[in-house]
């Protein structure tokens, strides 16, 4: 029995160690599958913030264009317009900070938080937003006549007036900026 351990502790110590490597190779594979999985999630983490963000910035601009909405709803007697947005309602490309090119003023680069904080209109209660929403209205059509006004049925053709709502909206991080338009039509007294 004696010899039979001692020839166990000899084939022990001439084992070369091939599990020892083994175990320490795939230790290595696991650790980099885990931080592998931490770097995803925190890209994924990184995604959702910025979709949230994204998602507040365009709640805000809806809430905005709202706001001017209901602001050409109450007004009764068609508004003056201003190249300057003094009346609140601009004349048609009068926002346009360079008119001889050929983008929309909204699409220039300079249209940026100052921009807006100096030309739009402020709406108040938004949360979760570093800024508040602000929109711009400007008067750009007047229809007095023709079948879409009147298709048809022998009435009295009443001029309706199209308006375009730009609004813009910040999230959370003020370099989230989401703009929408809409267009209004209206007719007045």
């Amino acid at each position: 029995m004696k010899n039979h351990t001692l020839q166990k502790i000899a084939s022990i110590r001439h084992q070369n160690g091939a599990v020892l490597v083994f175990c320490l190779v795939f230790l290595t594979v696991l650790t980099l599958m885990g931080t592998s999985g931490m770097e995803s999630t925190t890209l994924e983490e990184r995604m959702s913030a910025n979709m949230v963000d994204h998602e507040a910035a365009f709640a805000a601009a809806e809430s905005a264009l709202q706001a001017g909405e209901a602001w050409l709803i109450q007004q009764t007697l068609l508004p003056t317009t201003s190249d300057d947005g003094t009346t609140t309602v601009w004349s048609e490309d009068s926002p346009d900070p360079d008119p001889n090119d050929s983008l929309f003023w909204w699409d220039h680069g300079n249209v940026n938080s100052s921009w807006w904080s100096s030309n739009g209109d402020a709406i108040s209660g938004v949360a979760k937003v570093a800024d508040q929403p602000r929109y711009l209205i400007e008067q750009y059509k007047l229809v007095d006549n023709g079948e879409s006004i009147a298709i048809g049925s022998g009435e009295t053709t009443v001029p309706r007036y199209f308006h375009r709502i730009t609004a813009s909206g910040v999230g959370l991080n003020p370099n989230t900026r989401v703009s929408v338009q809409a267009t209004f039509v209206q007719s007045y007294e």
